[in-house]
């Protein structure tokens, strides 16, 4: 909609929304260019937009005795206060809501500017009636009233005012003047800190800052050192005054905006001289001054006038500037009168920062620009615009003679929204299943976001993606939901992409939907059925239903081995065992096993034995020795038996024996022979593990059926190795078995027998050459072998054995050197053991007759053994002349005569 069909009625763009909810304006983007150009491609908007405050702004009145348009306003993290033509003040919430009780009649003409303190206690005000009003929003000992002869064009208090021991506040007319309120009889002490440069249109202070703008600079105050520390100059010409928009973004950093710049200034420490200018060379400082100003980035906006400018943080500290503009290339005094100004915009721009290298400020481009629609624009002046915010909320305030708009910035919700708006589900989808984004999200906005997304991916034909989404869209709440997707696929015919998803539980769908689902796949697809019967509870749909269903399609297709699987499966689920079993049997499914196991049916298991033995050998074996307490080998062996069929019976018994080799023991007899047939090289494991076979008819089986390697082990435990090595050599004639046998029994004949078997078989020979000569003594071989006898690989057999030897000496060698290391160790050990001191102290007494031993007569003789005890010479016990210790074990401890020394005298000490 163009600004031209807008004028009285006012309406909104950029995403901003009348009461009707409907979007309306002319232009919206962001990263648009200067010109007001958008790009081809629409990029997100920065910012969105709602008309704010609205019952206040319906009881404005813009014409006639009654008007009260919007002439200033304050904005404080509290409450904001507007000014109006009438001189009164209304303070709204920053929901918009009027407060009603809050309305100050102070003034009989436009209030020109509000100031409120830091803690929102104080509010002053001042208008062109030349008044200047302190008003204490809570208590009214602040209240108070100052009169000038002159229009007061702006005020500023003091930030910290209501806790200050004095208070003070700063007014504007054609000087700037302080005036600090003190007590009575005192009165109130007024201070001009500058003037004649023009008139003061507005005041900002921040801490001991405070920041001024008259018609062509804006002065900065330190009251800290009491010293003006910058003036920032403007040199644009003008047929108009142009409004100075000034904004602190923090203590030390001034935001400054008139005519087509924007600066921004901070506080610096350093001595500069007089005239003396920072690299931008517009802030004049005083001599030798340590503090001042510079400029520190710069913005140009060509094509518009700055009516405000506020910061807005990114996060991180960092910041950008939006600037409210205001078309410069109009005659604004006459496009107001007739009606025709153009809408403001709202520039979203980095800020300029300065450029050493190229010696002046960056020109960045916007990041977005946005028309607004206010009511009543296209008779407004650029001073007529306001242009707010509180520092560090996402919220600004543009407020017009009639009427006032919030611009917040965009959160996760709008870049959803603008998503879907540009169809882009997939980018919207993976926006929501952000973990860090989903606390961030309005309720119910990741299903519905998720339930467009997947009407999306089934109008692409993505329908494996689509049913992927379901579970966690659609969850366990949205029953009818469910059965709408549901029905899509089924539109789709594409039942199978969504069937492993569809729920069961939470949410239960209606019995229609899943019998539905039964239907089609009984038409279409009878191996699915099967799979989707066997994971359905009955309880989900009526298997009577589906059987006769199942009947009907029988009867045009009878010999479908799927559908009778799928009968049988609906009987067995109404606990039909007999039918579902006799079904299974007759088309030969293996179903029919696990029926049988988890429903028990041990009668019908040995009634159809043969049958099911048939049908899945592995399987009913394992049935059979599962269910070995309910059936019986006896009774199995016996159907088997009647049957005549030996295999099946030898599968048994040997699946029995691998599980339970006792359960089975009165038949291992003949599964020696059952072995031998079916089985044989299970056979030889089977007669080492069983000790209850009779070894001579167990050796006439193998003997029927040639199974050599049996026969060895079976002549070998019965006690005839002989017979079992001339085996080995005469029917395997395998020399290694026959060398490895003779090493096992140990038997010196048994290598005889060996090496006169093999004298005549060369090949044998050479096998024992390279084999027994760590066994036996080589020379007993090499002597029998015949003279002239032809021996495959002699050579290196003989080397062979002479290494086998040379081994056999080096060992014994190094066994005899480690002996006599360690015998002479063992001799060093008792030697000192020998020698040792025997402790004998004057309670010592004889272990044969309880005498003292120390105290006796000098000439009496005792006898100490290396065990501790001690003996009068008399009383030691000998046997075979050689005295022992009558307490330890007899003949471990022996000591020599008398002549060897052992016998002692006892002397006095």
């Amino acid at each position: 909609m163009d600004s031209e069909e807008n004028s009285e009625e006012g309406s909104y763009s950029s995403g901003y929304e009348d009461e009707n909810g409907s979007e309306s304006g002319s232009e919206s983007g962001s990263g648009s260019s200067s010109s007001g150009e958008g790009s081809e491609e629409e990029e997100e908007p920065v910012l969105k937009y709602r008309r704010f405050a609205k019952e206040l702004v319906n009881s404005i009145s813009g014409t006639g005795s009654d008007r009260n348009i919007i002439c200033c306003i304050a904005v404080h993290p509290k409450f904001i206060a507007l000014g109006t033509y009438d001189g009164t003040i209304k303070l709204l919430d920053h929901a918009g809501t009027f407060l009603k009780d809050r309305v100050y009649h102070l003034h009989a003409a436009q209030i020109n500017q509000i100031s409120v303190d830091d803690d929102g206690e104080i509010m002053g005000s001042c208008s062109n009636d030349g008044k200047v009003s302190l008003v204490g929003l809570f208590t009214s000992r602040y209240n108070n009233t100052f009169s000038f002869d002159r229009q007061v064009r702006s005020i500023a208090v003091h930030p910290n005012f209501s806790r200050g021991a004095s208070h003070v506040f700063v007014i504007g007319t054609d000087r700037l003047v302080m005036i600090e309120e003190r007590r009575w009889p005192m009165g109130n002490k007024t201070t001009e800190l500058h003037g004649g440069a023009g008139i003061i249109a507005t005041i900002k202070w921040r801490d001991h800052l405070i920041a001024w703008a008259n018609e062509r600079m804006v002065m900065v105050y330190d009251t800290s050192i009491r010293e003006r520390i910058a003036s920032i100059s403007f040199d644009e010409e003008s047929p108009i005054p142009l409004p100075c928009s000034l904004y602190w973004q923090s203590a030390g950093t001034l935001l400054v905006g008139r005519g087509h710049l924007v600066k921004i200034a901070m506080v610096k420490e350093g001595e500069v001289d007089d005239q003396a200018v920072s690299y931008s060379g517009e802030v004049e400082v005083s001599l030798k001054r340590k503090r001042h100003m510079a400029i520190v980035a710069q913005n140009t906006f060509a094509k518009f006038l700055v009516c405000g400018v506020v910061p807005l943080f990114d996060g991180d500290q960092q910041w950008k500037l939006v600037v409210l503009g205001y078309d410069a290339e109009i005659d604004q005094l006459e496009a107001a009168q007739n009606g025709t100004v153009p809408p403001p915009h709202l520039v979203v721009v980095s800020p300029g920062l300065y450029n050493p290298e190229q010696e002046a400020f960056d020109s960045p481009e916007d990041v977005s620009r946005d028309k607004l629609l206010p009511k009543g624009y296209s008779y407004c002046r650029c001073d007529e615009y306001h242009l707010e915010c509180v520092l560090g909320e996402d919220r600004l305030y543009i407020f017009a003679p009639l009427d006032s708009i919030l611009a917040e910035k965009r959160d996760v919700n709008d870049h959803i929204d603008w998503l879907l708006k540009k169809r882009d589900f997939e980018g919207a989808m993976q926006c929501v299943e952000n973990p860090r984004v989903e606390r961030l999200l309005h309720p119910g906005k990741l299903h519905e976001i998720g339930i467009q997304y997947i009407y999306h991916l089934l109008n692409l034909k993505k329908f494996e993606e689509a049913a992927k989404q379901c579970p966690k869209v659609l969850g366990s709440m949205d029953k009818n939901r469910w059965e709408d997707v549901i029905m899509c696929f089924l539109e789709a015919r594409q039942l199978p992409a969504v069937l492993p998803f569809i729920p069961t539980s939470e949410p239960r769908l209606s019995p229609a939907i899943y019998e539905l689902v039964l239907n089609i796949f009984l038409q279409e697809d009878c191996q699915m059925l099967f799979k989707v019967i066997e994971t359905w509870e009955t309880s989900l749909y009526n298997p009577q239903a589906v059987i006769n269903a199942v009947e009907d399609r029988l009867k045009q297709d009878p010999g479908n081995r799927d559908l009778m699987k799928v009968k049988a499966k609906l009987h067995e689920d109404l606990e039909q065992y007999e039918e579902a079993l006799k079904i299974y049997l007759q088309q030969g499914h293996t179903e029919v096993f696990e029926l049988i196991q988890k429903r028990k049916l041990y009668a019908a298991l040995v009634e159809n034995l043969i049958l099911l033995m048939r049908l899945g050998t592995k399987q009913a074996v394992k049935l059979l020795i599962d269910s070995k307490t309910d059936v019986q080998p006896q009774r199995v062996v016996k159907e088997l038996e009647s049957a005549g069929s030996q295999q099946l019976l030898h599968q048994y018994l040997d699946g029995l024996f691998e599980r339970d080799p006792k359960a089975g023991a009165e038949y291992h007899e003949r599964q020696v022979d059952l072995y031998a047939q079916y089985d044989p090289d299970k056979l030889l494991p089977f007669l080492r593990s069983c000790n209850d076979i009779p070894l001579q008819k167990a050796l006439q089986v193998c003997r029927h059926y040639e199974r050599y390697e049996e026969m060895v082990y079976l002549l070998a435990r019965m006690g005839n190795p002989k017979a079992a090595l001339e085996l080995i050599i005469s029917k395997l004639q395998d020399v290694d078995k026959a060398i490895e046998f003779a090493m096992e029994e140990g038997d010196e004949e048994l290598w005889e027998v060996l090496i006169s078997l093999s004298i005549h078989k060369p090949k044998f020979i050479t096998g024992l050459l390279n084999n027994v000569g760590t066994h036996i003594d080589p020379t007993r071989l090499i002597q029998k072998i015949p003279d002239r006898t032809e021996i495959p690989d002699l050579g290196i057999s003989l080397v062979k054995l002479l290494q086998d030897f040379r081994v056999q000496v080096n060992l014994r060698e190094g066994c005899k050197k480690i002996l006599v290391k360690d015998s002479h160790k063992l001799m060093e050990k008792l030697y000192r053991m020998q020698s040792r001191p025997v402790y004998i102290d004057d309670e010592a007494v004889c272990r044969t007759c309880g005498g003292e031993v120390i105290g006796m007569d000098e000439d009496s003789q005792y006898v100490v053994f290396f065990c501790g005890h001690i003996y009068h010479w008399r009383c030691v016990p000998k046997r075979n002349e050689v005295m022992t210790c009558r307490l330890c074990y007899a003949g471990s401890r022996t000591v020599p005569k008398r002549s060897e020394g052992m016998t002692h005298r006892v002397q006095r000490l």
